[in-house]
């Protein structure tokens, strides 16, 4: 069995190498454990704290004091348990089921008598002695005086190191005793045999999690002036995480200052009240974002997979990924926007950026579009040609400013409004933006459902003043006119002799109806369309007045 001594310390060994190494990297349970260090601390309380994550062979402790050994009290019941049944599939013992059942309340109940009698009938301290030889419990030790059990003398980093090689089976014990094991410290009793409540630390501290299997250690009262009270386990339905709390406290401080010493430093390390998973390039983005300290805080629950991707859900916000994107953030209004269309299964698709900050605002990138948020605005979405021709005018820095809406659907195209004008699109037209005064007069005529149509230009900067042009005609504006709307054969007449750069100037009117036919003035004369379909020019002048 030499080798698999040496394999189960190579093991831990690469564990603890890893957890030292990742610092720089923010380990995912740095943060924590030096959490629960400083709450054991700031309550005078001694405390060895060991996690590891199975899934990653990360392994987290709290320096020395993991290392300090402590009486073991109803701990060493999983030593009992482990060797008895071990040696029981070797042929080494027999096993009654009154031993079996003997066994079970042991550990789902701290049965005190039980363990005496499992104790005193297979080895006693040679049960000690046999878990040290096959997991390779360097810092543990048998009791001084073999009667008493509970002062096996263990550590939090040899307790890590022994539940890790009972679930793996690197210490021997068969799959289906080490299931046994597992079914009895998930079946554990709200209160032991003697009285004790006994779903302090682990228990209490983490009410979130579905599936947790525990093994609690409590004394008193001997020798050494102490009071004990130890928390320890697998949380999880795969038991991904191991989590050792050991405490003491002077025995003059009361049982009660320690057990809930043991519950508040879980709960400090675990204040979400279940255990942080987040892994892979999830887990990356959040560690990098500082973890639990980030704004994003701790998770809410398990990673979900999703159809191309896969989320993982915090307090603050959530984090998406697909292989094509990576991982990303998404959180608050922004996240809200997206979730409206659909989230990744949406229209804008999965996020290609984390929130990025902005001038006066925020926004998000995603693989079908943008969204964008402002104080004043809130979060809207925009996407595709619009998208394009917004960005093209300087986005959230241009003239256009923020949007103030999601894209809408409009009869043959689409539209989104912005602070400082609007976008509109159709498959003929293209995407264009109208603001201001020619915005006004163009929503007048009824927009992209009035005779003008949809926007075929951007706004055009004139000498003297702008214009748009649309599929049904053109809007002029100077700031001496006004806005106004030119069509048909007018227009032609119009820009033929110069538009607003010739002799008739800006139009001053709307098209209206005259006798015969319909007119427009301009700043130098006016030009009406009969009824027959000529144009005629009237009262027309130089720009110095004279006709």
């Amino acid at each position: 069995m030499r080798w698999v001594r040496s394999l189960v310390a190579v093991v831990l060994a690469l564990a603890i190498t890893c957890s030292g190494a990742g610092v720089a990297r923010a380990d995912p349970t740095r943060g924590l454990v030096d959490a629960g260090a400083a709450e054991a601390a700031a309550r005078g309380t001694t405390a060895g704290i060991a996690v590891l994550d199975r899934a990653t062979g990360r392994y987290t402790d709290n320096g020395a004091k993991a290392h300090q050994r402590f009486g073991s009290a109803s701990l060493v019941k999983l030593f009992i348990a482990d060797s008895v049944l071990r040696r029981a599939s070797l042929g080494e013992i027999g096993l009654g089921q009154a031993d079996r059942d003997a066994l079970g309340r042991m550990l789902r109940s701290s049965d005190d008598a039980a363990a005496s009698r499992l104790w005193s009938r297979f080895g006693g301290s040679g049960i000690v002695h046999d878990v040290i030889r096959r997991y390779g419990l360097h810092e543990t030790r048998p009791p001084a005086n073999p009667r008493y059990w509970g002062l096996t003398q263990v550590t939090a980093h040899d307790l890590v190191v022994f539940y890790a090689g009972m679930l793996s089976g690197a210490g021997g014990l068969p799959a289906h005793d080490r299931d046994l094991v597992v079914d009895q410290l998930r079946r554990a009793t709200v209160h032991g045999t003697d009285g004790v409540h006994q779903w302090f630390g682990l228990r209490d501290g983490l009410p979130h999690e579905r599936v947790l299997g525990i093994k609690q250690g409590w004394m008193c009262c001997f020798a050494d002036g102490y009071t004990w009270r130890h928390t320890t386990g697998l949380v999880g339905e795969d038991a991904r995480y191991v989590v050792v709390v050991l405490a003491r406290d002077e025995r003059s401080r009361g049982s009660a200052h320690t057990t809930t010493s043991s519950t508040r430093i879980v709960q400090r390390m675990f204040p979400a009240g279940l255990v942080p998973r987040v892994q892979g390039a999830i887990g990356t983005r959040w560690y990098r974002m500082g973890g639990h300290t980030s704004r994003l805080g701790l998770p809410v629950g398990e990673e979900i997979a999703l159809p191309g991707g896969a989320t993982s859900h915090f307090r603050g916000g959530a984090i998406y990924w697909s292989p094509g994107t990576g991982a990303h953030w998404v959180t608050g209004a922004i996240r809200r926007t997206w979730e409206a269309t659909g989230a990744e299964r949406g229209r804008l698709g999965y996020p290609t950026s984390d929130e990025i900050t902005l001038r006066g605002g925020a926004g998000s990138r995603f693989q079908g579009g943008a969204i964008y948020w402002s104080p004043g605005t809130g979060a809207h979405w925009v996407t595709g040609a619009i998208r394009r021709t917004w960005e093209a005018t300087g986005a959230e820095r241009g003239r256009l400013g923020y949007p103030t809406s999601d894209e809408i659907t409009l009869r043959g195209g689409a539209g989104s409004r912005f602070q400082g004008g609007a976008i509109y699109w159709s498959p003929d037209t293209g995407a264009h933006w109208v603001t201001g005064a020619i915005r006004r007069t163009w929503e007048a005529t009824g927009a992209e459902r009035g005779r003008l149509g949809y926007p075929t230009s951007d706004e055009i900067t004139l000498r003297g003043g702008a214009g748009s042009r649309f599929q049904g005609g053109a809007i002029y504006w100077s700031p001496d006119t006004g806005a106004h709307w030119v069509t048909g054969a007018i227009r032609r007449t119009w820009e033929a002799t110069g538009a607003e750069r010739g002799r008739l100037g800006y139009p001053t009117s709307d098209p209206r109806p005259v006798a015969g036919g319909t007119r427009v003035d301009f700043e130098h004369g006016s030009l009406t369309e009969t009824s027959s379909g000529r144009v005629v020019t009237s009262g027309t002048r130089t720009a110095g007045g004279t006709p």
